[in-house]
């Protein structure tokens, strides 16, 4: 039987036969994004989404190499990068998702006095002008990333939206916010928000609010830190409510050291970090953002956990350092992590986005996969199809053509799929072929086959509690 199996080329596999496809999955709008995000129950606050649909993510992004476009990138669920050198702190814009809860958390009114310590780009404090601020200082320790920061506002027209709001916005260092200085000139804001993970808790700055004010910070290990949510009590002093997890980048220490008034260091400076990092991985700020799927993520640990393993478990082009191949794969990683979570669309469009940039069989298989979870068999079959057609190395579309035969109880001509599948060179899943081999020959009432089939199943998967089952009902069986 094995040497049968190990023999088979796939031949009579008649592809000819099978649909081609119809629909062709794209990165969605950033309206579409942010209306889905309503529909899901994360976005609630009308002011907000607001905002959010006039305002463009993409205005902000660092511009891509000439020569390289990715239709509806702002849209995708990937942290991107604002500015030149991605692996700075800070140095990235969180999802709509991550931007939609900051934003909620700051619950806005008119005419509030904002600080914001650490922008991402123009895009959040544009946000931050959009939903009521009546005057905006923004911090960011590094005078280069000022400069860039002042001129995109300007270039934008975001300083005219300034004016016509009656908002006053403008950029400091970290002379701005000397907790010794803001504490004799009694100033105070409605509004402060610090995007970089503090070491500590910033008593003295929150202390800083006005009475009905409200802070948002990012507090602890960089990676690992919490959002907490902070307002003025009647008696003076502070209500600190933890909200969620948020793998933000650590704060600049030059502005930690300001704002908490100590010497510490905490950590390198960014122009330290240049030097540490060298120049080769600042070449470009697309291929510096690195492949760490949780920096800048918020949510439950569990879900940041799952989201990373789910991130490291599969990708295409590992070991490319090709732009386009690096984008590819971190489009299909994230199209992994959504169809995990189970938001189907959104890692379609992600998978289809990784195909259209590179072709790869996997992201087709992956496609087809989305379109089998929607019950369209027909352009599932096409999409296996057409990944088989990109590279007929890999087993999984062979598999999962065998499966949907098998589901409309075609056996044998399952069966000839699933020997296709495991005969190839590589596979995202090997045991699959092995396990829908084992229920092609229960079907059949071939229980000792099903019992080898099983066995070779196991080795691939051996935690999966149904194969587990299974060879252990056949086992007796065969006793």
């Amino acid at each position: 039987m094995a040497s049968n199996w190990d023999e088979f080329d796939g031949s009579d596999c008649d592809l000819l036969n099978l649909p081609n496809c119809r629909e062709y999955p794209v990165l969605p709008t950033e309206e579409i994004v942010i209306d889905r995000l309503e529909e899901n129950g994360v976005l609630i606050e009308d002011k907000v989404r607001n905002a959010m649909l006039a305002s463009d993510r993409g205005l902000s992004l660092w511009p891509l190499p000439s020569g390289l476009g990715i239709p509806g990138l702002a849209s995708s669920a990937l942290t991107l990068p604002w500015w030149k050198y991605a692996d700075e702190r800070g140095a990235l814009l969180p999802s709509h998702y991550e931007t939609v809860q900051i934003m909620q958390l700051l619950q806005m009114e008119n005419n509030v006095k904002f600080l914001l310590i650490g922008p991402r780009g123009s895009w959040w404090t544009e946000l931050i002008l959009r939903l009521g601020a009546s005057e905006i200082c923004v911090i960011d320790a590094d005078e280069e990333r000022r400069r860039f920061l002042e001129i995109n506002w300007k270039d934008r027209g975001l300083d005219l939206l300034a004016i016509n709001n009656g908002c006053k916005v403008e950029f400091h260092g970290i002379e701005r916010v000397k907790i010794k200085e803001i504490e004799e000139s009694k100033e105070e804001w409605d509004r402060i928000l610090i995007t970089g993970a503090c070491q500590e808790f910033p008593r003295r700055l929150m202390r800083r609010l006005s009475k009905t004010g409200v802070g948002v910070v990012s507090v602890g290990p960089e990676g690992a830190s919490l959002i907490k949510a902070v307002i003025p009590n009647e008696e003076g002093g502070l209500f600190v409510e933890s909200v969620t997890m948020w793998a933000a980048d650590e704060l600049d220490p030059r502005i930690y050291r300001s704002i908490a008034d100590t010497s510490s260091n905490g950590g390198l400076s960014d122009l330290q970090l240049r030097a540490e990092i060298g120049e080769a991985s600042r070449d470009n700020s697309w291929i510096g953002i690195g492949d760490h799927s949780l920096r800048d993520r918020a949510g439950p640990i569990r879900l940041l956990e799952a989201m990373d393993q789910l991130w490291i478990s599969m990708g295409i082009y590992s070991d490319s350092t090709d732009l386009d191949a690096v984008m590819a794969d971190r489009l299909f990683r994230m199209g992994n992590v959504m169809q995990n979570i189970g938001m189907f669309d959104y890692a379609a469009e992600h998978f289809g986005a990784s195909f259209n940039l590179r072709p790869s069989a996997e992201a087709a298989t992956m496609i087809g996969w989305t379109f089998g979870i929607r019950e369209d068999r027909e352009e599932a079959m096409a999409w296996c199809k057409r990944a088989i057609e990109t590279d007929p190395h890999l087993g999984d579309p062979w598999n999962d053509i065998g499966a949907l035969l098998l589901s409309e109880h075609k056996v044998e001509e399952a069966m000839s799929w699933f020997r296709a599948a495991i005969n190839t060179e590589r596979s995202l899943s090997p045991g699959h072929p092995w396990s829908n081999m084992a229920r092609a020959h229960l079907m059949q009432r071939n229980s000792r086959a099903a019992f080898v089939a099983a066995q070779q199943a196991i080795m691939h998967m051996p935690e999966d509690a149904e194969l587990i089952m299974l060879l252990d009902e056949l086992g007796s069986d065969l006793c």
